[in-house]
């Protein structure tokens, strides 16, 4: 029995990153590209508030308004 419930654990251990959704990847790469972007200081700003936006549905499980939120802010920056 305890070596079932041990295969089990470390099998969701390393399944884990298959599921990584926007608040994880996504986020993280946005903050990434926000770093390194040459934006203008306003488009920046802007992002910065979206990426804030996201972070607080991320935080309260909201995964498709953050990754709403997080494409947007994606565009925004890319322009």
């Amino acid at each position: 029995m305890k070596s079932a419930l041990l295969a089990l654990g470390l099998l969701a251990a390393l399944s884990a990153p298959a599921f990584a959704g926007p608040c994880d990847s996504d986020l993280a790469a946005l903050k990434a590209a926000l770093a390194g972007s040459q934006a203008q200081p306003d488009v920046k700003s802007q992002v910065q508030d979206m990426v804030a936006q996201a972070e607080k549905l991320c935080a309260a499980g909201n995964e498709e308004e953050a990754a709403d939120v997080i494409s947007d802010a994606s565009s925004t920056l890319a322009q």
